[in-house]
């Protein structure tokens, strides 16, 4: 029992080992093959197109759905610089205001704030706070 127990951990041992040889030689035929440095033979024994790949040249197939929306629709097209301006629109001064869009001028009655009046300051406060508590 014990005997075949051992025989049975050394073939498990050289199984592994066979299969990371395996795997090893693998990863290299690869990487030749990427780097294009594989022989014919090589590449024979995967069962990779080289040619397709590589090319990329073939256009894929848009689906019905997305050619039905885009016919009812229209194509998307660019959306990032739809905002930005243009020679034409930045020479369009047509909608500007000088009313409107500059800053009104300041004058003396302009300095002053409307609305509330200005809070005193701290000193100011303070006498107004003794002046009361002496009443």
């Amino acid at each position: 029992m014990r005997k075949m127990k051992k025989l049975g951990k050394k073939v498990q041992q050289e199984v592994l080992k066979k299969r990371a040889e395996e795997k090893k030689q693998m990863m290299e035929n690869v990487k030749k093959i990427r780097k294009g440095k594989a022989e014919a033979e090589e590449v024979d024994n995967f069962d990779i197109d080289t040619e397709h790949e590589a090319s990329g040249s073939q256009k894929k197939e848009i689906n019905r759905k997305r050619k039905a929306k885009d016919s009812k629709y229209g194509f998307g097209g660019k959306k990032k610089m739809a905002k930005k301006n243009t020679t034409e629109s930045y020479k369009d001064v047509s909608s500007f205001s000088s009313r409107i869009h500059s800053k009104p001028k300041r004058s003396a009655k302009n300095d002053k704030r409307k609305g509330k009046p200005q809070r005193p300051g701290k000193s100011k406060r303070a006498n107004m706070k003794s002046k009361a508590r002496n009443k």
